[in-house]
């Protein structure tokens, strides 16, 4: 079975959702031909630097813009460029002999969706929304199955007009290797501190300032790919282990005892995953601010809302053993309920529905 998973860096999360969709693949089926594919890098290379680099700048320096575009894009169903898309699309799906398609962004589902449409082609596709907000952007007419996150964003679908049997709550994929481990009782309490796949930290001189004279504390920090973030940070706070771009992120999550981060989806579900405890700094993308209030909402975690008191309220979170453990149980709780159809089984299942 050939199997292409389609995806792009606006921001990591997507590309690490299209890995772990892949190794989940493969781990049900090592027969299965799995490709991951760029859509911007396959089928517009020339531009690749252009549109990573404007949307960098955009989330870096120009939040309140990138909010705007993206709620523009979630009112308007056009995508860029669509007829040579199409073309490209042909190509592609041409050359890898795709049984199955998996999107894990909005435009490659909006640019599928379009081919299926131009073309008649009933090539199956599924999209992995990626955070909790399923924006309008998400939705494309030719979808057939969309994997979601929480229960909430499937009733968002399906107000929108999608059929449940077309929404399966799986939780938003997480790759292989995060799991809970016992903490120990004693000894110095864990903070591990990431800013997402662009290394991004608001505010850290303030918190980390606070966090060196905290005792019994360690913290870590992983600043992704900004590597100039952390040789800053390496030189200013000795005593911390700082981090660039680590595929160790599992393992440095299982040990700590919270987790003080940019509300991302696909973060968020690893920490869940890993049952550790969430302290969030204050998001500023519209899709965070609806991964935020999702944490909060179920106990996962707090968010450092009120400027001003973001150290009281973490440190009051760290010095708190029973609320991190509440937390913890509550993450084991919501990952029991999540339903585990996978793409291979909704694909099967879609099959024999369809024979008889």
């Amino acid at each position: 079975m050939n199997i292409l998973i389609l995806t792009g860096q606006f921001g990591m999360g997507h590309v690490v959702a299209a890995q772990a969709i892949e190794q989940e693949i493969l781990r049900q089926d090592p027969t299965a031909s799995v490709v991951v594919v760029d859509i911007v890098e396959r089928c517009a290379p020339q531009l690749r630097r252009l549109v990573y680099g404007c949307f960098d700048f955009t989330v870096n320096y120009c939040s309140g813009v990138y909010n705007i575009l993206n709620r523009m894009a979630g009112h308007c169903s056009c995508s860029p460029m669509k007829r040579t898309m199409v073309q490209k699309v042909d190509q592609m799906l041409y050359d890898s002999q795709a049984d199955l398609v998996i999107s894990t962004l909005p435009l490659s589902s909006q640019y599928i969706s379009a081919y299926k449409q131009t073309t008649g082609s009933s090539i199956p596709l599924y999209t992995y929304v990626t955070d909790i907000e399923a924006h309008n952007e998400w939705i494309a007419p030719e979808t057939d199955c969309y994997f979601v996150g929480d229960e909430s964003t499937r009733q968002q679908l399906l107000r929108r007009g999608i059929s449940p049997e077309r929404v399966v709550v799986s939780g938003i994929p997480v790759r292989q290797g995060f799991h809970p481990v016992p903490r120990p009782v004693d000894g110095p309490r864990e903070l591990l501190v990431m800013g997402g796949g662009l290394g991004l930290i608001p505010h850290s001189d303030t918190l980390l300032s606070a966090l060196v004279a905290t005792p019994n504390l360690h913290v870590t920090v992983i600043t992704g790919k900004n590597e100039a973030l952390r040789r800053e940070l390496q030189q200013a706070y000795p005593s911390f282990t700082v981090l660039g771009y680590t595929d160790r992120v599992a393992e440095y999550m299982a040990k700590a005892d919270l987790l003080l981060t940019k509300a991302g989806g696909i973060t968020t579900f690893e920490a869940i995953h890993a049952g550790t405890p969430l302290c969030l700094l204050r998001p500023f993308l519209m899709q965070e601010e609806a991964n935020a209030c999702y944490v909060e909402q179920h106990g996962f975690g707090t968010v450092l809302w009120q400027k001003g008191y973001e150290v009281e309220t973490l440190l009051a979170l760290l010095q708190n053993p029973e609320e991190l453990a509440d937390m913890r149980q509550r993450m084991a709780v919501s990952l029991r309920s999540l339903d585990l159809v996978t793409p291979l089984d909704y694909f099967w299942q879609s099959r024999r529905k369809t024979a008889c």
